[in-house]
């Protein structure tokens, strides 16, 4: 949308953090597939984000409380300590936070 109303690209940079039960959503194929009985939909979707250069953050309480570690997650998204912690440094960054 940006983009197509005149925003380089390279001027958009995009960060997703996640907490809550989503963070299943996020875990690799294997264990993903282990809780749910069905491959990680989502991975395909996570890869393609991560190459466009989307940064991805888990919130580790909301990991700990899923029994959801670091090393279970899919390549390329990264823990953090909590959600409320990767909003102010993203916010330190320039990020803006964007809930809708």
């Amino acid at each position: 949308m940006h983009v197509e109303n005149g925003v380089p690209e390279a001027n958009i940079q995009l960060a997703l953090v996640i907490h809550g039960g989503a963070v299943k959503d996020l875990t690799r194929t294997d264990v993903y597939e282990a809780g749910a009985g069905e491959p990680n939909a989502n991975a395909e979707l996570v890869a393609a984000l991560l190459d466009y250069g989307v940064s991805i953050e888990v919130c580790g309480q909301s990991a700990a409380a899923q029994g959801v570690s670091a090393n279970d997650l899919l390549p390329g998204v990264e823990m953090a300590l909590s959600a409320m912690t990767a909003h102010a440094l993203l916010q330190q960054d320039g990020y803006t936070l964007n809930p809708f």
